[in-house]
């Protein structure tokens, strides 16, 4: 029963974070920064994850028309991605947004784009403190409408990318628990050439002229402490051909992501972050099309800020008997490491324990020594 009750309530709190989640691209060790390292063979995560920004959104000018008033603004999103790893080098994610924010007649697209990508990593140098992979990510557009403001270039066309990953890992056997440091970089092609990117309201079609492209960055630092992992992302992305002007955020970006992992178990993990926008937030290149921030005090291009929350659950899906030797015998070294590790702990415990003992048998020799003076000091004074 017990059991049963833990399980619905990681299902209830998938749920609810699923109607207001946004989707990165790939596993979720970090927000947005891939590993060099896949999953292990039978290995399945399930993320959930949430982020928001809010914002009122006041008339500018002098001129305020009588019957305005300032607009509640939020930008929400939803999704799911499943994470399994294949083999000991091959894992796939498949991302499935589920709720997303147009600000459109329709307000929303339920269910809004897919999201896959195939890893191949876990290919280790450097006496294995460096693990690298490579990536190809698709993007299929489902959802009812596209290209809406205040979040990435979407367009209702197939993208695809290619990204490599590296990662550093100061422990090589126990590479989670120490601290590692991850790189990425790669190219994302939109191809959205004669795709409608906007429909005016008199009818008027807009396709685009092009594709459009860019290259992108990614940089995660990790510090595990105990329970609790300490985690900065910078991100940023460069058009290598940019696109059409009748489009919504269609500007270069820089993010700044600090965020804390809290890890009260082995197989889940519970995240908290927050996105500060790096970039410039006056660039707008959107013309030919109804701006909203030129009439409303709201972002031009991306928020300031977005809170980010997350949930990710890790399965293993196959018996120590179904994996491999390497596998099984990985597995029981880490064992042997983890169990040397709390023996060195209650180790250290033990020493602070009779530290504090030779502290205190030294406070009461010197408490002994200052009352035998005082002692003497009435002895002479009688």
């Amino acid at each position: 029963m017990k059991k049963l009750y833990i399980i619905t309530t990681i299902l209830v709190f998938l749920g609810i974070q699923n109607l207001i989640a946004q989707l990165p691209n790939g596993e979720k060790t970090f927000f947005y920064t891939q590993t060099g390292k896949v999953y292990s063979p039978g290995q399945l995560g399930i993320y959930s994850n949430m982020n928001f920004y809010s914002k009122i959104g006041d008339f500018i000018g002098d001129v305020k028309p009588s019957n305005f008033d300032a607009v509640n603004y939020w930008l929400v999103a939803g999704n799911f991605v499943f994470t399994y790893g294949i083999t000991n080098h091959i894992d796939a994610s498949v991302g499935l947004r589920l709720y997303q924010d147009t600000h459109y007649d329709n307000e929303y697209n339920l269910p809004d784009d897919i999201f896959i990508t195939l890893r191949a990593g876990s290919f280790m140098f450097g006496r294995n403190h460096f693990s690298q992979s490579l990536m190809t990510s698709f993007r299929i557009p489902t959802g009812e409408v596209h290209n809406y403001p205040f979040t990435e270039y979407t367009t209702n066309s197939f993208q695809y990318a290619f990204m490599y990953g590296v990662s550093y890992y100061k422990d090589p056997y126990l590479p989670e628990r120490s601290f590692n440091a991850h790189f990425n970089m790669g190219w994302w092609n939109y191809n959205e050439l004669g795709t409608l990117l906007y429909k005016r309201a008199n009818g008027d079609k807009l396709e685009a002229t092009k594709n459009s492209s860019d290259f992108r960055m990614a940089l995660a630092f990790g510090f595990p402490t105990g329970v609790f992992d300490f985690r900065l992302e910078l991100t940023g992305m460069l058009f290598i051909e940019e696109p059409n002007t009748f489009v919504y955020s269609a500007e270069e970006w820089a993010f700044l992501t600090p965020s804390i992992r809290y890890r009260p178990l082995e197989w889940i993990d519970f995240d908290f972050g927050i996105d500060f926008r790096l970039s410039s937030g006056e660039r707008n290149r959107t013309s030919g099309i109804r701006d909203i921030s030129s009439v409303l005090d709201l972002p031009p291009n991306f928020p300031d800020w977005k809170v980010n929350l997350g949930m990710n659950v890790k399965l293993n899906l196959t018996s120590e008997n179904a994996t491999s030797d390497l596998s099984y015998e990985e597995k029981r070294a880490r064992e042997k490491i983890e169990m040397f590790e709390k023996v060195v702990q209650e180790q250290e415990k033990s020493e602070s324990v009779q530290g504090e003992i030779d502290n205190l048998k030294k406070v009461r020799e010197e408490a002994e020594k200052e009352i035998e003076e005082l002692k003497k000091i009435l002895d002479d004074d009688q």
